[in-house]
């Protein structure tokens, strides 16, 4: 399957992004769910956070097409 084979898949992608900037970001949900949005240096850490599960598991999934075992 591909990467943009699921379009139910990266809509509910799409909407939980949304939701989350929206928790941290609108302050009557702040005041809601207790958030606050974090400063730059924190938000570049987590910028990389998905980088890092997605990137080896793609590596994973290269090896192993090229390899011929699934």
């Amino acid at each position: 399957m591909g990467l943009a084979s699921d379009r139910l898949l990266l809509w509910g992608i799409a909407f939980e992004l949304a939701f989350a900037a929206a928790i941290v970001t609108v302050p009557p949900l702040q005041a809601i769910f207790g958030t606050a949005l974090p400063d730059p240096a924190m938000l570049a850490i987590l910028i990389a956070f998905p980088l890092l599960v997605w990137a080896p598991d793609e590596l994973r999934r290269a090896v192993l097409r090229r390899t011929g075992r699934h």
